[in-house]
């Protein structure tokens, strides 16, 4: 089975890929293969099966709910005091203060249903404040009170025992109006009270009243909201235990889920990159903004229904987060694509303008890069000052924009600065290589490798000088004397040469084993001058396209050898070859993707994939060419150039990845 799965191909002449003749199959920074690992092989991966990435996604939703619904109990119950090793105590609970507060608040609403009454003379009195009392509170229950007037008359008690129910309980507060003023004593402390409430409510009556209230040191009743609310707190304690347990197993469970999703999202089987959504696409910004704005829409609107009145509020408020969490964890995991793909930065706004800004000449670029950073940094501060009137549970929201705007916008200049910097160092080490000259070498204790690489190199400096007519060393001027050797097999070398010295011709006069030797290197240096180093060439290759595909943010990762492959054949061929090769890419490669071309060697041959994702609007193009349909415009170019050196040129598809592969002899026979 070859290399694109398909059986008695081109790549059956490959026996081990992972063991060649010239090494490891290396980047350009030296990385080995092993070292990277999202090329596609075309085998199952647990980051690229969707039915498990799906599973995933539903246990991450799953833990999640059980982490927030195991989570709100355990937080109940440390938040009322409770601890790892004691229970909280129920008159310092909020279970208690709840009732508490919505008690007294009854109990004031009661006193003004009164006054809204009038007077009722005679005995019908104590049986229509009873009547107004079961609508507002409970008869006989744990919560006793008096209410006096401004003349210390009683108004309304709960039971003829309410006086010393009171005295008696640790439990009781006293409110008073009739000194023209809200006075308050409270003999307890719970956060759950709000005395705010009271205060608005009670001076809000016609008259000034004394209240006194209270709740039994011991429930006794279990008729009244008091019982009720300890019933609930003792299940709130029970429960404990298990959500304990439940939390944690659930987060662990959310943490190894999230970890897989963020590994595996944007894997696609079929796909070497990382494949991005329509959403992944736009400015970063404009995603974060929509991410807020929908996910706290949905959060908002779950509290409001949750608080509302109406009957399917409840379930409403559920649907509104279960919307919320979509919003938010698939805004995330867009994020999480943007940062593996290397686009959260380089898709944002700011950073667009800056790059923009950055292919201006230095004059105006100084100027705009000034004029955008004081303009932002204007705005920012003044947004701090005029702003500050909208928060967020009491934390004005500029607080918080303002430095995440700062940040990503300092994040965006440095990154676009380096971004920059490096490419210009690189331009200056690309013609720092190419300007360097070759040292002469001397004396003729050369090996053979080490003259074919000499001779090669002056061949190159022969051609530069002009003193041959092009690349073919069987047209080099090598002398009239050596001309002459050349044009006549059988003639007698000597004595020409001395007819000709002897007219006063100023050729050198050499002798025919001298001439012997020159004609042997001149057949050593027509041979040395078709070999050349395949990977040099790939990336000189490169280095010319590279900046039509950055346009289209396509980048190409060179994986090759440590050491040179040496090709022996006419390398404008092979240069025109891959320079088609790089042509389709330019034209067929997906925009902001990487491409991979992969060269080693083997059994004396040179191996070469060239692996890269195909746009969408030309996948049924290349899958009809991978099936069979003759090939067009640059790739049969190619195809025509190696098979005439005798190599194999196949293209296949994999999903959407298209590969392109060349198997040639380094040597040609």
């Amino acid at each position: 089975m070859g290399l694109f799965g398909k059986g008695k191909d081109f790549w059956d002449e490959v026996d081990d890929p992972s063991v060649e003749d010239s090494g490891r199959p290396m980047t350009d920074n030296g990385s080995s293969e092993d070292d990277i690992g999202d090329i596609d092989d075309g085998r199952w991966h647990p980051t690229k099966s969707t039915p498990l990435k799906v599973i995933t996604r539903l246990l991450l939703f799953v833990s999640a709910v059980v982490v927030v619904i195991s989570g709100l109990k355990v937080y109940t119950y440390f938040s009322n005091g409770g601890t790892m090793t004691s229970e909280p105590d129920y008159y310092h609970s909020s279970y208690f203060g709840e009732e508490y507060q919505n008690n007294v608040v009854q109990l004031i609403r009661l006193v003004q249903a009164i006054e809204a009454r009038g007077t009722v003379s005679g005995d019908g009195q104590e049986q229509v404040n009873q009547d107004l009392i079961a609508n507002y509170l409970t008869a006989d229950g744990n919560f006793s009170f008096v209410v006096y007037d401004d003349r210390t008359q009683e108004v309304v008690s709960s039971s003829e025992d309410a006086v010393k129910r009171i005295e008696a309980s640790y439990y009781f507060v006293r409110l008073d109006t009739t000194k023209g003023s809200f006075d308050l004593n409270c003999g307890m402390r719970n956060d759950a009270l709000d005395e705010s409430v009271w205060k608005e409510e009670l001076t809000s009556c016609a008259g000034t009243y004394t209240i006194y209230a209270a709740v039994d040191n011991e429930l006794t009743s279990t008729a009244d909201g008091f019982y009720e609310s300890y019933q609930d707190f003792k299940d709130m304690i029970g429960g404990f235990g298990l959500a304990r347990t439940a939390v944690i197993a659930a987060a662990v469970v959310f943490v190894l889920m999230l970890i897989f999703c963020i590994v595996a999202t944007g894997n696609v089987k079929g796909y070497s990159g990382i494949r991005l959504t329509w959403f992944d696409k736009i400015f970063t910004e404009i995603a974060i903004i929509l991410i807020i704005a929908f996910g706290g829409g949905s959060i908002f609107g779950a509290y409001y229904l949750y608080t509302s009145a109406l009957s399917f509020g409840t379930y409403g408020a559920y649907g509104a987060l279960v919307l919320a969490y979509i919003f938010i964890i698939r805004g995330y995991f867009s994020m999480v694509r943007r940062i593996k793909s290397g686009t959260f930065i380089s898709n944002m706004l700011i950073y667009r303008i800056f790059e923009a800004i950055g292919s201006l000449p230095t004059v105006p670029r100084v100027l705009l890069l000034i004029l955008v950073l004081v303009l932002l940094n204007g705005a920012l501060v003044l947004a701090l000052f005029t702003l500050d009137s909208y928060e967020i549970m009491g934390i004005p929201l500029v607080y918080i924009v303002v430095p995440v705007i700062f940040v990503l916008e300092n994040i965006c200049f440095i990154s676009w600065v380096i971004r920059k910097g490096n490419a210009e160092y690189e331009d200056e080490i690309s013609e720092d290589e190419e300007a360097e000259e070759t040292p002469a070498v001397e004396g003729d204790t050369m090996t053979a490798g080490e003259l074919e690489q000499d001779l090669s190199k002056a061949s190159a400096m022969a051609v530069a000088q002009e003193t041959v007519r092009n690349d073919d060393w069987e047209h080099m001027d090598l002398g009239p004397s050596v001309d002459m050797a050349i044009g006549s097999d059988n003639m007698d070398i000597d004595g020409e040469l001395d007819k000709k010295a002897g007219e006063g011709d100023e050729t050198v006069v050499l002798p025919k084993e001298e001439i012997e030797s020159l004609l042997g290197a001149a057949t050593i240096a027509r041979d040395s001058a078709t070999s050349f180093d395949f990977i040099q060439l790939n990336r000189d290759i490169r280095k010319l396209h590279r900046s039509v595909l950055k346009e289209s943010g396509i980048t190409v990762t060179l994986r090759a050898p440590e050491k040179p492959i040496i090709l022996e054949m006419n390398k404008e061929d092979m240069w025109k070859a891959i320079s088609m090769i790089y042509d389709n890419l330019e034209q067929y490669a997906e925009p902001d993707s990487r491409v991979y071309a992969e060269m080693y060697t083997q059994n004396g041959k040179l191996i070469y994939i060239v692996k890269n994702a195909v746009k969408a609007e030309a996948a049924e193009a290349s899958k009809r060419i991978a099936d069979g349909a003759e090939l067009t415009g640059g790739l049969k170019i190619a195809k025509e150039i190696i098979e005439k050196n005798h190599g194999k040129f196949v293209v296949a598809m994999d999903g959407n990845i298209f590969k392109t592969g060349i198997l040639l002899s380094l040597v040609q026979e």
